[in-house]
C-alpha cells in the first residue's frame, strides 16, 4: 500500500506529534511519502525523524495542485490522507482529477479554526466545510470529534476513530531527582508530601482556577498538598492573585515554562488535567507513562481513557467541589494512588500505544479502500426495523446485538436503521437512520438493500394496537417489492388475537419472508398455530445473549460513580408501570425488604427505559424500609449488563433486565406481564415465574427463597449455556444471506 499524507506545514502541539509519530511508525510498514504545503520547522523536523518529506510551495495554488496532481499519479499512489483545511481542498480536488481515495483526519473543530479572524473564516473556513463534505472518509482523533462529524450530516459509514498514541517503550529520563526539582520551589519532599501537577498554557480554556479553588477548600485537612503550575500565558497574573486571595502562597507554584517534562513528571504524584475542552492530549500519555494518577475534567476522550474509581478520577468541568474530594481522597489514600496509576498504565500501553495506533491507521486505510469499491454495488445495505430510538436498553441492546453480528460477518456492510429518533441512533450506534415513519425515504433505503431484517423484539403482536402490527407486516410486503431478501431476526411472536390479524400476519410471512428465527419455543409454536409454513425457522434465543459486558474496570467505574461498592451484595430490581400497579406496589416493596432481611442483599432499583422506568423505581423506594439505591446514570448497553452481572438475584418484570442477568448466570424471577416474559422464563426453565394477576407478597418471596436456592443456581447455569449456543443460530442464518468471506 502506498499513501501519501499532505499537511499546511504550519502546524504545532498535538496535530503535529500525532501526525509526525504517525507518519514515522508507520513507514516501517508500508510506504508513506509526507507532502508539506510550506518550508519551515515542521518539514525540518520530519526529516530529522526520518520521514520522506517533500515541500510543495510555489506560491501560486493552481501550480501547487498541479505538481500535487504529477506526483499522486506517477507515484501510484493508493489513497491520499489530508490534515487541515488547506490539505483538504487539495486533496478535494486530486479525488477528482487523479480518481483517488482520500480521507482527511479531523484534529479540531472546523467552525471555531478561524473564529476572530472573519477574512479566513469566510475564505479559507468556508473551503474547507465545502471540501470537508466531498471526501471518502474521516477520522476523528476521539469519539467526541466523531460525534461531531455525524451529528452534522456526515455519513457514520465513513467516520472511523483514531486515538492518540504514545511510545511506551521508551522510559521517561529525568535529569533532576525529585527532590532537587521540588526543592528549587521550596517544596520540601518527604514521605507525607503530595505534589499535584497541570503543565499547560495559562489560558481560560484550561480553567486552572478551578484547580486552585479547588485546593483552597482542602488546604487545612490537606497541609502537604501542593501544587505545581508548569507553562505561562496571558491568565499568570490572574492566577497569582487568586493564589494570594486563597491563601496557598507557597502551595501553589508557578514553575514557568518546562522543557523538560521528564522531570516535571517525575516531581508530581498526580497529574492534573482541568480543561473546558480537550480532544486526546499527548500530555496525558506522558504523564501515564511517567507512572502519575491522573485527576482529570470529563472532556474530550478522557472519560474514554479513564475509567473513574478504577484507574483514575474524572469531574465535570469548572466543579471545584468534586474536585476537592477527589484530590482530599488520593492525598489521604496512597495505596488507591498507586493502584490506579498502575492500572491506568496498563491500559494506556495496551490501548494508546504508537504501534496500536498505526495498526489502527493501516486497518482504516483497509476499510476506506474497501468501502469504496462496495459503494459502487446497486444493492449494498442492510435495513432493519424494530422498535428503536425510543430509549429503552432492551431494544438498545438487540440493536447493538444485531449490529455487532453484521460487522463480524463483514465490517463494509452498510446498516441502516429506522428509528423513532434517527439522530440519535446515528449518534449511539454510528450507523445510517431513517425515521420509522417516512414511506419515501423507507422506499428508497429498501431499494439500496441486499436484505431487510425485521426484530428483534415482539413485534408480530397485537396487545399495543393492530396499527403496530399492520406497519410491521406492511414493512415486510415493501421489503419484498423492493426486492430484498427478508429476514425475522431472533423474534418474540403473540399475542396476536384478533381472527383478521392472526390471517393476515401468515399470509404475509409465507409470502414475503425468508428466514424466521424465533427467542423462544413460545413463539415458534406459535407461529404453527398461526399456519406460517412457508419460510425457514429456526429455534434460537434472545440477540442480546451474544453481547458481552464491559470491562472490569468500566464497571467498577460505573458502581463507584453510584457510591456502591462493585463488590458489595446486591438485588437487581427492575419494574415497569402496568395495570392496576398501585395495587401491586405494596407487594413489591415489602418483597424487596424481605430480601434485605433476609438474604442480606442491597436493592438497587433500576430504570431500564429510563423516562418510563424512574417513576417507578422512586415509587417503589418511598414504600421501602431497608436501604436501597436507585441507579441514576444513564448507562450503555455492555455497562448496564455489566452492573446486572454483579448482582446476586434479579426480580424483575423488564424482559431485558431478566435476559442480560440470566446470560451472566444471575438467578432471576421473572413477573410475566406479556407473553414474552413468560416465555423467555419458560425457555430457561419456567419455575420462577409468576403472572403479574397473581403477584402477591407470598408469591414473590417463595420465588425469592428458591431463586437463591443452590439447586436453582445450577439448573439456571445449565439453561444459561444452552441458550447462549442456541443464540449462534441468528448469526449463521444472516451469514447465510452473504457472499462475504
Amino acid at each position: 500500500m502506498k499513501v501519501v499524507h499532505i499537511i499546511g506545514g504550519g502546524d504545532v502541539g498535538g496535530a503535529k506529534t500525532h501526525v509526525l509519530s504517525l507518519v514515522a511508525q508507520m513507514s516501517k510498514q508500508i510506504e508513506v511519502v509526507l507532502i508539506s504545503l510550506r518550508e519551515g520547522e515542521f518539514a525540518e523536523d520530519a526529516r530529522k525523524m526520518g520521514i520522506t518529506v517533500k515541500v510543495i510551495h510555489t506560491g501560486n495554488p493552481i501550480n501547487d495542485i498541479k505538481k500535487l496532481q504529477n506526483f499522486v499519479t506517477e507515484g501510484g499512489f493508493d489513497l491520499v490522507h489530508c490534515h487541515g483545511a488547506k490539505a483538504n481542498v487539495m486533496g478535494t480536488l486530486l479525488r477528482k482529477k487523479c480518481k483517488i481515495s482520500v480521507i482527511t483526519t479531523v484534529h479540531s473543530d472546523w467552525k471555531l479554526d478561524y473564529m476572530g479572524n472573519p477574512k479566513k473564516q469566510y475564505t479559507f473556513g468556508l473551503l474547507n466545510a465545502y471540501a470537508l463534505r466531498r471526501l471518502d472518509g474521516y477520522v476523528g482523533v476521539t469519539d467526541n470529534f466523531a460525534d461531531m462529524l455525524i451529528d452534522r450530516g456526515f455519513d457514520p459509514y465513513r467516520v472511523q476513530v483514531l486515538y492518540n498514541g504514545l511510545d511506551f517503550g521508551i522510559t521517561p529520563n529525568p535529569q533532576m531527582s525529585r527532590g532537587d526539582f521540588l526543592s528549587q520551589y521550596g517544596i520540601s519532599c518527604d514521605d507525607e508530601t503530595v505534589v499535584c501537577g497541570i503543565a499547560a498554557r495559562l489560558h481560560p480554556v484550561k480553567d486552572i482556577g478551578t484547580i486552585i479553588r479547588a485546593l483552597a477548600k482542602i488546604k487545612d485537612i490537606c497541609p502537604k498538598l501542593y501544587l505545581l503550575i508548569g507553562g505561562d500565558g496571558e491568565q499568570m497574573e490572574y492566577l497569582k492573585k487568586l493564589t494570594r486571595d486563597s491563601g496557598l502562597e507557597g502551595r501553589v507554584v508557578f514553575a514557568g515554562w518546562v522543557s523538560d517534562m521528564d522531570t516535571f513528571l517525575n516531581a508530581i504524584d498526580i497529574n492534573l488535567l482541568s480543561s473546558l475542552s480537550e480532544s486526546f492530549p499527548y500530555s496525558v500519555l506522558e504523564a501515564i507513562r511517567s507512572g502519575c494518577t491522573m485527576v482529570t475534567s470529563a472532556v474530550g476522550g478522557m472519560p474514554v481513557l479513564i475509567d473513574s474509581g478504577a484507574n483514575g478520577l474524572l469531574f465535570k468541568p469548572q466543579d471545584a467541589e468534586k474536585l476537592s474530594e477527589h484530590l482530599e481522597y488520593l492525598y489521604k489514600n496512597p495505596e488507591i494512588r498507586s493502584d490506579m496509576a498502575k492500572k491506568l498504565y496498563e491500559k494506556a500501553s495496551t490501548l494508546y500505544s504508537l504501534d496500536k495506533m498505526v495498526s489502527d491507521q493501516i486497518e482504516i486505510y483497509k476499510n476506506v479502500l474497501r468501502r469504496v469499491e462496495s459503494d459502487k454495488k446497486k444493492k449494498n445495505r442492510v435495513t432493519i426495523c424494530g422498535s428503536y430510538g425510543r430509549g429503552n436498553a432492551g431494544d438498545d441492546a438487540i440493536l447493538k446485538a444485531v449490529n455487532k453480528e453484521l460487522i463480524e460477518i463483514s465490517p463494509d456492510i452498510r446498516l441502516c436503521v429506522m428509528s423513532r429518533s434517527p439522530k440519535k441512533t446515528r449518534l449511539s450506534y454510528r450507523v445510517s437512520s431513517i425515521y420509522t415513519f417516512n414511506p419515501f425515504k423507507m422506499i428508497s433505503t429498501m431499494r439500496k438493500s441486499e436484505l431487510y431484517i425485521n426484530g428483534g423484539g415482539s413485534l408480530i403482536q397485537d396487545s399495543t394496537s393492530s396499527r403496530s402490527l399492520w406497519f410491521y407486516l406492511f414493512t415486510l410486503r415493501m421489503a419484498k417489492l423492493c426486492g430484498c431478501k427478508v429476514m425475522m431476526y431472533g423474534c418474540g411472536i403473540g399475542p396476536v388475537k384478533g381472527r383478521f390479524n392472526r390471517a393476515l400476519s401468515a399470509r404475509t410471512i409465507n409470502k414475503c419472508v425468508n428466514v424466521i428465527t424465533l427467542r423462544e419455543q413460545g413463539s415458534l409454536e406459535e407461529l404453527s398455530r398461526m399456519g406460517v409454513n412457508k419460510p425457514e425457522m429456526h429455534l434460537a434465543a434472545d440477540p442480546t445473549l451474544n453481547l458481552e459486558p464491559a470491562g472490569e474496570a468500566v464497571i467498577q467505574s460505573a458502581f463507584f460513580s453510584e457510591g456502591l461498592d462493585s463488590d458489595g451484595k446486591y438485588v437487581g430490581i427492575a419494574m415497569r408501570k402496568w395495570k392496576d400497579f398501585d395495587g401491586k406496589l405494596p407487594h413489591i416493596a415489602r418483597a424487596v425488604d424481605y430480601i434485605a432481611k433476609k438474604h442480606g442483599l442491597i436493592p438497587v432499583l433500576v430504570p431500564m427505559e429510563r423516562e418510563r422506568d424512574l417513576p417507578i423505581a422512586r415509587a417503589i423506594f418511598e414504600k421501602m424500609e431497608c436501604e436501597a439505591k436507585i441507579l441514576s446514570g444513564e448507562y450503555d448497553v455492555y455497562t448496564m449488563i455489566g452492573i446486572l452481572s454483579k448482582m446476586k438475584l434479579i426480580v424483575a418484570m423488564r424482559l431485558h433486565a431478566l435476559v442480560f442477568g440470566a446470560g451472566q448466570g444471575v438467578p432471576v424471577v421473572g413477573i410475566s406481564y406479556d407473553e414474552k416474559v413468560s416465555n423467555f422464563m419458560n425457555y430457561i426453565g419456567g419455575e420462577l415465574c409468576i403472572e403479574y394477576e397473581d403477584l402477591t407478597y407470598e408469591t414473590l418471596v417463595a420465588d425469592i427463597d428458591l431463586a437463591l436456592s443452590e439447586d436453582m443456581s445450577e439448573k439456571l447455569q445449565t439453561a444459561t449455556r444452552t441458550i447462549r449456543e442456541n443464540e449462534r443460530i441468528n448469526g449463521e442464518c444472516v451469514k447465510g444471506f452473504f457472499s462475504y468471506e
